[in-house]
């Protein structure tokens, strides 16, 4: 026993990260208009930004938050708008806006859309509460914890945005796109009513 379970830990960091969710679902859309290049920023933001949210839930501060009902109730507001707000973001991404336009996303959008981010929540929550290594130093603890989580999500990352990049040379029509905008933007609208479930 080395005070973690690594083998339970990458499993759970595995499904979480590869499975469908907002960040997911953005880098796929803007992988397809903007290619992989361009959207490194918004992995990068993305990155950054979960990976605090890691640091936050390793300390406990976010399982403080999340069993605050006020304050919980806030974040599902703020989150519920955010997500309907992405979700149009994303269907016009799949069909209207070239790749010319200036509505790519960045590093400061994609770190701030973390907090805001219902999926990476739990998964931040559910990760610490039970995957937290029980070393000595708190400090090594939320390292070790952040840092695994990281080497297996950002390779996942990077897959649903090189998925993107495909399908974009294989959906060439315009009827097409507007159908993978609508089944993006149905998508992002069934994360909002899982919010509420």
């Amino acid at each position: 026993m080395i005070g973690f379970n690594i083998s339970g830990y990458l499993i759970f960091a595995l499904v979480t990260s590869i499975t469908p969710g907002p960040n997911n679902i953005m880098l796929f859309s803007h992988g397809k208009v903007f290619g992989f290049k361009p959207s490194f920023k918004l992995m990068l933001g993305i990155f950054l930004g979960f990976s605090t949210l890691l640091y936050i839930s390793g300390y406990g501060i976010a399982g403080m938050i999340a069993k605050s009902p006020t304050i919980g109730m806030i974040l599902k507001i703020i989150s519920s708008v955010w997500l309907i707000y992405l979700a149009f973001i994303l269907s016009k991404l799949s069909s209207e806006i070239s790749s010319e336009s200036s509505s790519k996303i960045g590093v400061y959008q994609g770190f701030l859309m973390q907090f805001v981010n219902p999926k990476a929540w739990i998964m931040a929550i559910a990760g610490a509460g039970a995957f937290m290594p029980h070393f000595q130093s708190i400090h090594l603890n939320v390292f070790i914890f952040t840092i695994t989580f990281g080497l297996v999500g950002f390779p996942c990352m990077i897959l649903w945005t090189l998925f993107g990049g495909i399908i974009s040379k294989l959906l060439k029509s315009e009827k097409a796109n507007r159908i993978l905008g609508l089944c993006l933007f149905l998508l992002m609208i069934c994360s909002v009513v899982m919010i509420w479930l």
